[in-house]
């Protein structure tokens, strides 16, 4: 009866952020063809601009760790509302879109590497709330099978102490297109405040004794680092 119960509680962790409709967001991974960044970025930019006019807010994030190869790029769709949402994705079956994206493939710029939903764990955080942000990392972890509420407790905890160090904090589950990753979304305003805050978090006591106490929650799955370039005002 106890693992139904834990099982029951990971599961209403996983799809609390749905049911409230907190921030949602969809990401799509771009790695440019040789030579052909400044024309990603480009294409990108013009993408955002018709997103916008559906209510969406749009991010595109440029990697700069983390990724090998060529340039890469994170386009971002944020929405607040699942009205909005919805008026983007019919938007996607419009003749402007599909004549937008008609043309941008006959002389392609990117190579599309994946696509995935994202479902914030904090119902208070809105689209807007990132236009302002700086360099990020993001740091994608495996749960174990039934330990969400464990980890769900352990994230929350992280997210404290990072915070109090000097790091915005935003946790996503992963929706479709996802494994089931928990993504660790760590941003600052510079470079600057990531050195000083990174340090901090390194000499931190506290959370040193978190990530023991936490092992055998997670299993690491990747990270990168960046910084944006373009997000809706």
């Amino acid at each position: 009866m106890k693992r139904i119960l834990r099982a029951l509680l990971g599961l209403a962790v996983i799809i609390a952020p749905l049911s409230a409709f907190a921030e949602r967001l969809e990401v799509f991974r771009w790695q440019a063809l040789d030579g052909k960044t400044e024309q990603l970025v480009s294409a990108l930019t013009e993408a955002a601009k018709l997103h916008e006019k559906t209510g969406a807010s749009v991010g595109i994030f440029q990697m700069d760790v983390g990724v090998p190869g060529n340039p890469t790029f994170d386009y971002v769709l944020r929405w607040d509302t699942s009205a909005d949402w919805a008026k983007t994705k019919a938007y996607n079956y419009s003749d402007e879109w599909l004549n937008f994206f008609s043309e941008a493939t006959k002389n392609p710029s990117g190579q599309l590497m994946m696509s995935l939903e994202g479902l914030n764990w904090d119902a208070e955080v809105t689209a807007s709330s990132f236009a302002d942000d700086g360099p990020f990392r993001v740091f994608i972890w495996r749960p174990t099978p039934g330990m969400m509420p464990d980890i769900y407790q352990t994230f929350m905890a992280a997210k404290d102490i990072h915070e109090k160090l000097g790091a915005k904090i935003n946790i996503y589950n992963e929706g479709v297109g996802g494994t089931g990753n928990i993504h660790y979304v760590m941003s600052w305003d510079d470079w600057g405040s990531m050195a000083k805050s990174g340090d901090a978090i390194a000499a931190s006591e506290e959370f040193m004794a978190l990530q023991m106490s936490a092992a055998g929650q997670v299993t690491p799955v990747a990270s990168i680092q960046g910084v944006p370039v373009y997000y809706s005002r």
